[in-house]
Order: C-alpha cells, then structure tokens, then sequence
C-alpha cells in the first residue's frame, strides 16, 4: 500500500510541477541563459573580436596566474585569445553552470510541501497510510527528476554550442574536458541533491513559496565564492578538487536525510499547516 502511494504521489507531485507555469518558465529560462547565451556571447564575440587586445596584459598575467602550471605545454602552445576562451569554457562555465541544476531543484523542491500548504491538500497526506519517512522520500524523488533532466539537456546544449563556435578558434573540439565530465557525472548529482534535501526541508517548515524561496536560495552562495575564487586566482575546481567537494557535499546529504528523518513527525507538519 505505501508503495502504491509513493509511486501515486510522486506522479501527483510531477505533474504539479508541469502544470505550474511559474516553474516551467525557471525550468526553461535559467538553462537558456547559462547553457545558450553565456557561451554563445563569449564564443561568438571571440570570432568577432579580437580578444587579445581586450584582455591586455593584466589579462595575460592572469591566464598565466590560472592556467599555465595547470596545462604544461599543451597550454603553452595557445595563443592568449585561445587562452581566455579556454579558461573561461573549462573554469570559469562549469561553475556558472551548477547554477542550472542549483536554481532548478531549488524552485521544484521549495514548492514541494508549500503548495500542499497553499492548495489545503498536506491534510489529506498526512492522515494517509503512509509513513512520514516514505512521504519526505516520495517528495525528494518527485523533485530530483526535473532539475537531473534540465541538467543533462542543458549540458548536451552547451556542449554542441561550444564545440560548433569553438572549432573555428581552436581548430579542435574542446568539450566535454575533464572538468566537465566530473561536474556532470559527481559535483552536480550531488548539488541536486543537496539543494532537494535542503529545500525540502526548509518547505516542510515554513508557510509560503517565497518563504522556502528566500531560505533556500542561501545554496547559491557557495557558487557564486567557487567564482569568484577563480577569476581572482585563489584556486582552480579542477578534476580533483570538483571530486573532492563532491565527496564533501555527499556526507552533507547524508546529514541532512538523517535529520529529515529523524526531526519530522505528523504533528510537526500538522501544525505547520493549520498556522
């Protein structure tokens, strides 16, 4: 019976989701700027700019800063403009691009027990005979699919976007680096997952969408310092360090589906809905 009603609230909760025109709009928007327009902008304006003479020589000294220990001679041998680009698409991208998956499992996952809320239905779940660990998990399910999905559409965009504008510059195909391939197979999984949980968590406790909204948004932080780390030189999220933080972020998950577990009963969310 609770597996029945698992696989029932799971294809409820998706279709809730599709049927939302404020989630569809994130779902699509968010993906065609930092998967569409970031590398179409930066490639495109390489072809038809000369990127050289924008970046000048403090641009110089901080691709050699960045990069030039990381890829030996092979880097050596690119010209600054193939530098720039290359620090930019395998450094610089794959960080802004977490924030696909990041604000994507965000929206769906905040809306989870909030619109229950909103919509007068989390009464009805919580006398069903259904166990509240079952209903949290039915309700991660549901919410990890739509941002896993944006996120594998998104990379293949992107990464035909960069190899066709790219190949004129480089006279190879560039993606998908090792970066990426770890991002999309470890980091952001993991990311997903941690912005679900998160999320979930935070929805379950409070009363409206922009409440879960404002709380959760407190994820895309630690991106936004990833960036900024790079461009000042501090670091580089190369391979290692892209399945160090994975690594990281998966106890973090684990952490947080224990205490979900642990600190969610039916008076809890009772209560949370009738105030």
């Amino acid at each position: 019976m609770g597996t029945y009603i698992s696989k029932a609230l799971i294809k409820k909760d998706l279709k809730d989701i599709f049927r939302s025109k404020t989630l569809l709009v994130t779902m699509i928007i968010i993906p065609i700027v930092f998967s569409v327009i970031f590398p179409s902008v930066v490639l495109g304006g390489a072809l038809l700019f000369d990127a050289e003479k924008i970046a000048g020589d403090d641009g110089q000294k901080l691709i050699d800063a960045l990069l030039t220990s990381t890829k030996g001679d092979e880097f050596a041998s690119y010209t600054l403009e193939q530098q720039i680009i290359y620090m930019f698409i395998n450094f610089i991208l794959p960080t802004l691009f977490l924030l696909v998956p990041i604000i994507t499992a965000m929206t769906v996952a905040g809306n989870s027990f909030v619109g229950e809320k909103e919509n007068r239905t989390l009464e009805s779940l919580l006398f069903s005979p259904i166990s509240i660990k079952t209903l949290f998990l039915s309700k991660i399910l549901a919410s990890l699919i739509p941002p896993l999905f944006v996120s594998i559409i998104s990379f293949v965009v992107c990464g035909v976007i960069i190899n066709s504008l790219g190949y004129p510059l480089f006279g190879e195909l560039i993606f998908p680096s090792g970066n990426w391939l770890a991002l999309i197979t470890c980091l952001s999984p993991m990311v997903i997952l941690l912005s679900v949980l998160l999320n979930i968590l935070i929805s379950a406790r409070v009363r409206t969408y922009q409440e879960a909204q404002n709380l959760g948004g407190i994820i895309v932080l630690p991106v936004i310092a990833m960036m900024i780390g790079q461009v000042s030189g501090l670091f580089l999220l190369g391979v290692q360090l892209i399945i160090l933080i994975s690594v990281g972020i998966l106890i973090v998950n684990l952490l947080l589906w224990s205490t979900i577990s642990k600190n969610n009963d039916r008076y809890v969310l009772f209560e949370k809905q009738i105030h």
